[in-house]
């Protein structure tokens, strides 16, 4: 009981608070809680992925991202030594459990798949009890919606909360995956109405805090906002929906087609063609954990895969940016050899088999930008001087200026 003035001019005695047992009380929670060095992230994917957090995987329709979340799943599934332990540019540090939950793909298209992946059927073996994939186009129930509108308010349906209690009841699941989002939700407008979002992300957020797994929805770009993206925020900008659907969650991975220049520069990494889709950039941008991640560059193997290529193509590249005081020169007395043989090199691409930079390229293996950057930096210092072509009206050409 505690004393307590009731009026200007009576005191009596009254009971103390009481709190349930699932209140939260303040003071218990004092600075004592946080004395000394902190806790280390629970990796799921070491510097990308902590575990027990909900996120979103973005990006244009058709790049492959319910694939790529796919290889994921095995990869935290596989045993040592059966897949690379790699995933999104991160190490998995430990085996657990993936469910793959698919509202779009059938039974048989998923089989297709698992079979690229994985095609020796001993090897798909050692996933059993750790993988599950659930086509629920080929369930009895089909495909319901896991979050209803009802009497003024989002909540999650039975079919939400048949995942939840089952997932709770696994031991050692990592990673859940909900592919797509929208057609996974159902009811409401996830893409226009934040109190949606804000259901959604609430419920699988408990889900995630019951069981310490990381559950991932696929989800798309918009049309408009996923081309000519430069780098992270602009592909954060371009996720489709309300502000609230990323802003609600944890983690959000974005992958975005590239510029036609860094298109080009994988193709002479890789050494052939490669059309618009076949070059993916990603990274993390938004982490509670980490923020943003480095981009990754991913180029599309022959099953469709999206293959991180990053480490290859970022040393080939870098190695490719610089010529040797030997190739300079080398690049000079051709300048001053096709000037005097009146057939002189220009300086813009536009020239075709004239452009100096084409000629470097063929003899150094250097990149297109590498020898654009060369050209440039060259006329500014005055060492390459245009000049009227002598033989062509209105064209200009290169020459050595010592």
């Amino acid at each position: 009981m505690t004393l307590k003035l009731v009026n200007d001019d009576d005191w009596m005695f009254v009971p103390e608070p009481t709190f349930d047992e699932g209140q939260v009380k303040i003071t218990d929670w004092g600075i004592d809680k946080f004395m000394g060095k902190a806790p280390p992230i629970d990796w799921l994917i070491e510097g990308v992925l902590g575990r027990g957090v909900p996120g979103l995987v973005c990006s244009l329709g058709g790049i492959g991202k319910s694939y790529l979340m796919l290889d994921v799943c095995i990869r935290i599934c596989a045993e040592q030594g059966m897949s690379p332990n790699f995933a999104l540019g991160g190490r998995i540090p430990k085996r657990g459990k993936a469910v793959f939950i698919t509202a779009e793909d059938s039974m048989d298209a998923v089989h297709r798949r698992l079979n690229q992946l994985v095609p020796d059927e001993k090897e798909k073996l050692k996933l059993l009890n750790h993988l599950y994939i659930i086509p629920l186009s080929n369930t009895p129930e089909g495909t319901k919606p896991l979050m209803r509108f009802d009497g003024g308010m989002y909540t999650m349906t039975d079919a939400w909360w048949n995942i939840y209690d089952q997932v709770v009841e696994m031991e050692n699941v990592a990673l859940v995956v909900l592919d797509p989002l929208q057609a996974l939700a159902g009811a409401g407008d996830l893409n226009a109405d934040p109190a949606a979002a804000q259901a959604f992300w609430t419920s699988v957020t408990k889900l995630c805090s019951m069981t310490g797994c990381s559950v991932l929805a696929t989800h798309h770009m918009r049309k408009d906002g996923s081309r000519d993206v430069d780098g992270p925020l602009a592909a954060r900008e371009g996720i489709r929906g309300t502000t609230a659907l990323v802003d609600s969650c944890r983690f959000v991975w974005a992958g975005w087609l590239p510029s036609a220049s860094t298109r080009e520069a994988v193709e002479q990494v890789v050494g052939e063609p490669l059309n618009e889709m076949s070059v993916v950039q990603g990274c993390v941008v938004k982490s509670n954990d980490i923020g943003m991640s480095p981009v990754r560059t991913y180029v599309r193997d022959t099953t469709g895969l999206l293959i991180d290529r990053t480490d290859q193509i970022s040393d080939e590249l870098e190695a490719r940016r610089h010529l040797s005081e030997e190739q300079v020169m080398q690049t000079f007395g051709a300048v001053s050899t096709r000037w005097n043989d009146g057939d002189p090199f220009s300086h813009h691409a536009a020239a075709k088999s004239r452009y100096l930079g084409s000629w470097m390229i063929s003899h150094f293996n250097c990149t297109k930008q590498a020898a654009k950057e060369y050209i440039s930096e060259w006329l500014a210092q005055g060492r390459l001087v245009k000049e009227p072509h002598p033989k062509i009206q209105r064209a200009q050409g290169l020459r050595f200026e010592p």
